[in-house]
């Protein structure tokens, strides 16, 4: 099969023909049609889990996909052959990613694709969907609040937006001046550009009695720290990039996540009913046919991301 992978960390990423992997009980090959590519995607591939997980050479990236299950191994009753579906499919050994054209999975963390849209939009929704309905979670998003969405134009920014928003919220969201159209037809109230003015003091401007929640996919620690001292006693904050000091934050009344996200079929299904009712709407940055995927990754790289970028694999 046509693959991207390197032989090395750091190394350089390039098509080679590997071959097609094999299943056991209990897991799917896919024919993968669409390969999201995520932040994680190129820190994986630089070694930022050397000393945590074991990985296989040559590694292919990725861990978002949608495609077709080509087969289904021995025990699998709930998905079958021909099935349209996709998943966040992160397993123990690192190395037989989604950047393929084929990838075995286990079935427990695949599931059908929404109805409503393409291949490419499904494989854009796992890993930020799943995690921004982690974070508007662990806030306990609730109606009327005011909530700061700190990076709401990525993936995962811009999904929480509009969950929060759905849930009643007034979201004030960072955002570039050329993106304020975008988040604010994808729910936020009010916007601050992050590059012209400093978000902690704006938002003190106006809002100086605080507020009560805080969704942050973007700032370290230091800068999340200053950020807080916008939540009011009783408030709630979440990071999906592990910068909250949640010991020194309940300190001070607020209740601070630092969310994990974790695959699970069930789960996928909750994503796909939002998509197909309409709760929730994919936006594609960009797509790339998979051979392009080492100038993917360096888009990726870059940050400057309205939404998500793709890979197409025919």
């Amino acid at each position: 099969m046509r693959a991207i992978a390197e032989e090395t960390f750091d190394g350089p990423i390039a098509l080679m023909d590997l071959p097609t992997p094999e299943i056991g009980a209990g897991e799917v090959l896919i024919r993968v049609r669409a390969a999201g590519v995520n932040p994680f995607d190129w820190k994986v591939a630089d070694g930022a889990l050397e000393d945590q997980m074991k990985h296989r050479f040559p590694l292919i990236p990725g861990f978002d996909a949608a495609g077709v299950i080509e087969r289904v191994g021995a025990g699998v009753t709930e998905l079958a052959e021909g099935d349209e579906v996709y998943g966040y499919l992160f397993k123990p050994v690192i190395g037989d990613g989604t950047y393929a054209e084929y990838v075995g999975a286990p079935a427990p963390i695949v599931a059908r694709k929404p109805v409503t849209v393409g291949f490419a939009e499904a494989s854009a929704l796992p890993t930020p969907g799943l995690t921004a309905m982690d974070l508007v979670d662990a806030v306990d998003t609730r109606e009327g609040e005011t909530i700061l969405i700190v990076g709401a134009t990525g993936g995962v920014g811009s999904y929480a937006t509009q969950l929060a928003a759905r849930r009643g919220a007034h979201v004030i969201a960072t955002a570039r001046r050329t993106n304020e159209a975008l988040v604010r037809k994808l729910g936020a109230a009010e916007t601050i550009d992050h590059t012209t003015e400093d978000i902690v003091d704006a938002v003190r401007m106006a809002h100086p009695g605080g507020i009560d929640a805080v969704i942050d996919v973007a700032s370290d620690r230091e800068a999340l720290g200053r950020i807080s001292t916008l939540v009011n006693e009783g408030g709630r904050l979440a990071s999906s990039v592990y910068a909250a000091d949640v010991e020194g934050l309940a300190r001070r009344g607020i209740g601070a996540t630092n969310v994990s996200m974790q695959p699970e079929s069930r789960r996928l299904d909750k994503l796909s009913r939002m998509v197909d009712s309409g709760e929730l709407s994919v936006r594609l940055d960009r797509t790339f046919p998979l051979e392009k995927a080492p100038q993917a990754l360096e888009e990726r790289r870059t940050g400057h991301i309205r939404g998500k970028i793709v890979l197409l694999i025919q």
